[in-house]
């Protein structure tokens, strides 16, 4: 198992399948759908709620983003060793976990798919969506996963928490991100403000990582129903930060045509 205590970082270890213990003694109980609860929190809420969970599973299961899933799963394939161990940060419902998984599969890689995310909402989904996938709840500043322990982490659009990337990878492990590019959903933007804004991508220097590669991935997504529109809405930030003129604005769309605008880094753990 590639997950650790969260409370003293020691080895987790399966018992009759329903629960896991450290030798400290600390023990946390498997969920039904099969993922760890390893969150260690005060109580409430974290991460996307059920509701934009379920934007994000019916928009994303709709084959929107299918050009950046096969990019990511491309790339995930090239990059992993024979065996290797890869972790999504930030996993959200596995829609891209999955991919991953699918393409390793087909390139015979029988490693590992792991994945977390803060959400017990998403990680729940994750669950049902795949069992081939590890997962736990937990968040990008303290991975309850050991030093040094992944070939290959992947994070889309999660927080980065470079200090903890650095030390689950392996030496000279890689790092692939996707960050959205300036285009990014511009047109579901100028449909909610009157004064949308172009994205301005990060500074894409990393301390500890050397830079491998960078591509830009952009293409058109016809939204042809107010589902779909609403869907990719009620995913995105904009569906708490916007005004309720806003939200009129946007539940009256019938269709919308807009860019789906990516950049993808690749980088090598330089120690």
């Amino acid at each position: 198992m590639i997950f650790i205590c969260p409370i003293c970082k020691q080895k987790l270890e399966l018992f009759e399948n329903k629960i896991v213990k450290c030798p400290s003694g600390h023990s946390f109980d498997r969920a039904k759908e099969g993922y760890y609860p390893l969150l260690l929190s005060s109580g409430g809420m974290h991460g996307d709620n059920a509701q934009m969970v379920e934007a994000r599973r019916a928009f994303l299961s709709a084959g929107f983003y299918a050009p950046l899933a096969r990019r990511v799963a491309a790339l995930a394939a090239e990059l992993l060793p024979p065996g290797g161990t890869v972790l999504d940060a930030g996993c959200g419902e596995g829609y891209y976990t999955s991919v991953i998984a699918d393409a390793l599969a087909s390139a015979g890689s029988c490693g590992q798919v792991c994945g977390f995310d803060i959400s017990k909402d998403a990680v729940r989904r994750a669950a049902k969506r795949d069992p081939r996938l590890h997962l736990a709840v937990a968040g990008s500043y303290h991975i309850p996963v050991a030093d040094r322990s992944v070939d290959l982490l992947v994070d889309l659009f999660s927080p980065l928490a470079a200090e903890e990337f650095c030390r689950v990878l392996k030496s000279h492990g890689v790092f692939l991100m996707a960050i959205p590019a300036e285009d990014h959903l511009f047109e579901l933007k100028a449909a909610v403000y009157d004064t949308p804004y172009r994205n301005s991508p990060k500074d894409p220097a990393l301390p500890g990582f050397d830079r491998l590669a960078t591509e830009r991935l952009t293409f058109r997504m016809d939204l042809s129903d107010r589902a779909a529109v609403s869907a990719l809405f009620g995913m995105t930030p904009y569906a708490y930060r916007t005004s309720a003129e806003g939200r009129a604005r946007v539940a009256a769309l019938d269709r919308l045509s807009v860019t789906a605008d990516f950049l993808l880094f690749t980088y090598r753990l330089s120690i």
